[in-house]
């Protein structure tokens, strides 16, 4: 190897981890200095370090925090990709429905920046042995129609979610749960069926607590009815849901904020423009060749995750033809770039996409083919075993609201049309889109899982045969096996070599090609505090403050 082409890796390689939010900006500048000049002006380290300014030390990770108290009023404006398509926590399957929903319901317990447990409806918790837990709860809370929140309302949230009728996307999640015991009012016993490790993560993920009143009086889809520190008000379709302060939340002093208006806006200028312009006051998402330059303009604040993201797949139904035949998967998965789809469609941002977890997880593990790149020798190989080496024609449905899913789709269809497999490109609206998927009324799309902080949540609720949110249709007996054993498993270092198992078969089968794990970045205005990331990618607002 040239010390040319040396040099040209290791610049790459900053890049990378400085947009991925590994390197700051700081070092980018120093480990720069050492590269050679034609290396930095070839690849896109040229164009970041233009765009950071030698005299920008901001942090890679946040803005500076702010110098005075939380201040109480305003109305902050946030952006969120498209429309939501529910307000029910337990039908509740797209993260712009999530992320209202995190604003008007509580749980018994959330996570706090770094991944830990911290409480919430419930004051303390333990784990009695390995199949009964017990909750204390706040004797504080009241539901926004006036109920006392109490443990009946536990009992009854998860009845409710692991009741069929219900049909909730976050059954698999609890089907461990035997019964649950209301001791009293402020103390709530979960008694299981066999032990189950997932448990608390998944009460911290997708554990809403709702009121059987309130859901029994009223379309709960529509008229969402929590304990949190916003109560709803309207919402109108196709351009924004408002929220407002619920002045009995159970937490002294907050919410600081009166109003939140959810806008449905696109990744596109416009959103950046509605920034600029004062529209809006905070983005989820801004378009990723606009996003250093915004960084850098102290009109802004902003908070980057390299530890909380966002796997991004290919996903292929493989109960309907062509996919249900596993050598064209297999194609597939061979055909396709990765590099090409980091670099192109996400501007370098995140990382290449192997597994459901980052690389900087310790769940992380196992040897995922085609990771250093495509391999169309074998590609085609696979084109013949499956029977159509003369190529085929599939539908691909797209998500025009995500410019890097929407970029991914264009990128797969020119990688896949190497081997003879022609892409027609169909656009969709994300309910639209929602809709098909959930159906498995599709052949293949993008597709992506928010917040896996525990791989279980990936593959149980992903992969599991018969799970609602299974949208790919797979079923492999050897894959519920183990995934029924790592739940089983008392410590991680007992369930990582299940879950590389797993991979390994996964990757074998290909329902789905990993192809990005994104970096989560918020950005504000300059006058908005306390919005943080954490690991589920929850959308509190409860501690966000607008400087007055």
């Amino acid at each position: 190897m040239t010390p040319e082409k040396n040099d040209n890796d290791r610049a790459a390689s900053l890049a990378n981890g400085f947009l991925s939010g590994r390197i700051s900006r700081r070092d980018l500048f120093r480990r720069s200095a050492a590269l050679g000049g034609g290396a930095v002006a070839a690849t896109t380290l040229g164009s970041l370090l233009a765009a950071c300014g030698p005299n920008d030390s901001a942090g890679a990770k946040s803005s500076a925090a702010p110098t005075g108290k939380p201040v109480t009023g305003g109305t902050l404006t946030a952006a969120l990709t498209g429309n939501p398509s529910s307000m029910d926590p337990a039908a509740a399957g797209i993260y712009t429905s999530l992320q209202v929903i995190d604003n008007i319901f509580s749980k018994l317990i959330v996570f706090d920046d770094k991944g830990g447990f911290v409480g919430d409806l419930a004051t303390s918790w333990k784990q009695d042995d390995p199949v009964t837990y017990t909750f204390d709860l706040v004797d504080n809370a009241t539901f926004h129609n006036g109920e006392k929140f109490t443990a009946d309302d536990v009992k009854y949230t998860f009845e409710r979610i692991a009741d069929p009728k219900t049909a909730s996307s976050y059954a698999s999640a609890y089907t461990s749960i035997k019964s649950i015991e209301v001791v009293s009012p402020t103390r709530v016993v979960f008694h299981l069926s066999e032990p189950f490790a997932p448990l608390l993560t998944n009460i911290a993920q997708n554990g809403e607590i709702v009121n059987r009143k309130a859901v029994e009086s009223a379309d709960p889809t529509r008229k969402p009815v929590g304990t949190g520190p916003f109560s709803f008000v309207e919402w109108v379709q196709s351009d924004h849901i408002t929220l407002k302060r619920n002045p009995t939340y159970f937490r002294a002093g907050q919410p600081y904020l009166d109003t939140i208006v959810f806008k449905f806006l696109a990744v596109d200028k416009s959103r950046v423009e509605a920034l600029q312009s004062g529209q809006l006051d905070w983005a989820d998402a801004v378009p990723l060749d606009e996003l250093r330059a915004l960084k850098a303009n102290r009109s802004y604040r902003y908070v980057t995750s390299a530890r909380a993201g966002i796997p991004d797949f290919v996903a292929m139904n493989t109960a309907k033809a062509p996919f249900d035949n596993k050598a064209l998967r297999q194609a597939v998965a061979a055909a396709i770039d990765r590099k090409q789809i980091l670099d192109v469609a996400y501007f370098g941002a995140g990382e290449a996409g192997t597994m459901e977890v980052p690389s900087g997880s310790s769940w992380y593990g196992g040897t995922p083919p085609y990771a250093s790149g495509p391999d169309l020798d074998t590609a085609r190989k696979k084109m013949a075993e499956a029977g159509l080496s003369k190529g085929l024609s599939i539908t691909y449905l797209t998500l025009p609201q995500y410019p890097e899913l929407q970029k991914t789709a264009v990128l797969v269809r020119d990688q896949l049309g190497k081997i003879g497999i022609d892409v027609k490109l169909q656009q969709t609206e994300v309910t639209v889109w929602f809709d098909h998927y959930a159906k498995g009324d599709y052949q293949m799309t993008s597709a992506y899982w928010s917040g896996t902080v525990d791989p279980d949540n990936f593959y149980s609720t992903q992969l599991a045969t018969g799970s609602p949110n299974n949208s790919t249709k797979y079923s492999n007996p050897a894959v519920d096996k183990l995934i029924k054993q790592a739940r089983a498993a008392s410590s991680e270092s007992e369930r990582k070599p299940l879950y590389e198992q797993i991979r390994q078969i996964i990757w074998d089968d290909a329902p789905l090609v990993f192809v990005h794990y994104e970096t989560i970045n918020y950005l504000m205005r300059s006058g908005v505090f306390g919005s943080t990331i954490n690991p589920s990618l929850e959308l509190g607002f409860g501690h966000v403050w607008k400087q007055r």
